[in-house]
């Protein structure tokens, strides 16, 4: 039976992953980022690999910043991870490896391993919304990615929403919707709480279990911003599937809150044909970006 080895390089963890060509995950573990520079991740990589990944097939990795389909896997920007920018980090791990190795931005990925296995398997057109610093995601299409003709397709984040401003953290998308700079800043504001007092999403989401009013609202709001967009998606895209992925979206009461604010939308629908977007949330968690880097990997062997 052929094994992949799949990694996802987040701003705090590099998350890794034997995976069958069934896409069942055989091991896995996580080590801590480091933040010396690309190199010294590469390094890091190679030794979990050799250790614990060693005759697999081929290694794909999930990672932040744009990836455009080179065999080298440059990657431009980086997200947090700045020292990653122009890094040829495919070909770093390749020679470090000797074995195939694929880069896939860390949205995509997620977006290709919700197909692979999750929610969006079998269907011919679907679209992950990431919910975490901002919203990241994926479009896929006929079991590819989309990414349009610079690469960007899937950055959900910038999608303007206030047409009277720049283009700017607080005027767009990613906003109002990631879910610290959305939900958790406009619930600090309706407590008159500095911005900066800590609250995470176990939390956050304690308070609206709980019924507080002001957590509740915050919520309802938040919603509002993500089922205009999902309406909005949906009429450009037209997809069968949107699925909703990051922390928050294991909370039953978010999707709850969204399907209210979508049902909402079409309550006096001017058209009755247009269609009503299917949403449901993402199936595989904090396995998501690892699936799909190594089926992002395969298709890139398979097209190689």
């Amino acid at each position: 039976m052929e094994q992949y080895f799949g990694v996802d390089i987040g701003g705090t963890a590099v998350k890794w992953a034997l995976v069958a060509e069934d896409y069942g995950v055989l091991k896995n573990g996580e080590f801590a980022t480091p933040y010396e520079g690309a190199e010294e991740l590469a390094d890091a990589v190679a030794a979990v690999y050799r250790e614990q990944g060693a005759g697999a097939k081929g290694i794909g990795v999930s990672i932040p910043g744009t990836l455009r389909d080179d065999p080298d896997g440059i990657v431009e920007g980086g997200g947090v991870l700045k020292f990653l920018d122009q890094a040829p980090f495919g070909k770093m791990l390749r020679e470090r490896c000797s074995v195939p190795c694929f880069v896939e931005n860390d949205g995509k990925s997620c977006a290709l391993g919700e197909y692979t296995t999750g929610a969006l398997k079998g269907c011919s057109s679907g679209v992950v919304l990431v919910l975490g610093t901002g919203v990241g995601g994926g479009i896929v299409i006929d079991g590819k990615v989309y990414k349009g003709a610079h690469f960007f397709a899937g950055e959900f984040s910038f999608i303007i929403e206030k047409p009277e401003e720049k283009l700017r953290m607080d005027s767009i998308f990613g906003g109002s919707c990631g879910w610290s700079s959305g939900l958790k800043a406009d619930l600090l504001r309706r407590k008159n709480l500095p911005p900066d007092t800590q609250m995470d999403g176990h939390q956050i989401f304690n308070l609206i279990n709980s019924g507080d009013e002001d957590a509740c609202e915050a919520l309802k709001t938040f919603c509002r911003h993500l089922a205009v967009q999902i309406h909005n998606l949906q009429t450009i895209l037209d997809p069968e599937i949107f699925a909703i992925g990051g922390g928050i979206s294991n909370q039953p009461v978010l999707m709850e809150v969204l399907q209210e604010s979508l049902d909402f939308i079409y309550e006096d629908g001017i058209l009755p044909q247009m269609p009503i977007p299917k949403v449901v949330s993402c199936q595989n968690g904090s396995q998501a970006n690892i699936l799909g880097a190594v089926y992002r990997c395969r298709q890139r062997m398979e097209e190689m």
